[in-house]
């Protein structure tokens, strides 16, 4: 689920992922696709949804 404002770079990857307002994914970031890896950058839900909160920005 993206939010108004969400920029997603080229070659991207976002999957089982809601992205809050304004938040950036730079070009070839993974974001939903490692949960382990998700856990230590970013909050997951019980159900191994990835959420990026408001003006959030990933991390390659």
């Amino acid at each position: 689920m993206l939010m108004d404002g969400v920029h997603i770079g080229e070659g991207a990857y976002v999957r089982r992922a809601i992205l809050d307002k304004n938040v950036v994914v730079p070009p070839w970031a993974r974001i939903g696709v490692d949960t382990v890896t998700d856990r230590q950058q970013y909050h997951v839900s019980d159900g191994g949804v990835t959420v990026l909160g408001k003006g959030a920005r990933a991390v390659v």
